[in-house]
């Protein structure tokens, strides 16, 4: 349970820290935990990211999640290029949906617990 917890709070952290560093300045977050899954609910307002950013996010993050990769690599989070971090993230997540409504980017990522 406490690795779960930490997994949590390196996704989150992840999040935050890639859009501060694209200049977005205002994230609204929230965390729902039920009995089998997590969801990560994040709001970014005012993005200023491009279609074609999003698009590269939507398609790291919807990678097959990687229990192995996930197992071995999730505490290296934060030590390598933003790339590579998204890549972890997708094989550490189940499914995340993105969506950009007006400036606006809306993003649900769902995480089962094992």
């Amino acid at each position: 349970m406490h690795n779960e917890i930490q997994k949590t709070t390196k996704i989150i952290d992840e999040f935050m820290a890639l859009f501060i560093k694209k200049g977005c300045n205002e994230i609204d977050m929230k965390l729902k935990k039920e009995i089998e899954t997590t969801k990560i609910f994040l709001v970014v307002h005012d993005t200023n990211l491009s279609n074609n950013e999003i698009n590269n996010l939507n398609e790291l993050l919807n990678i097959q999640r990687q229990y192995e990769v996930e197992e071995y690599y999730w505490e290296l989070m934060g030590e390598t290029s933003n790339e590579d971090e998204l890549f972890l993230i997708g094989s550490m997540i189940d499914k995340a949906v993105i969506e950009k409504k007006k400036n606006n980017l809306y993003i649900e990522i769902t995480r089962k617990i094992k």
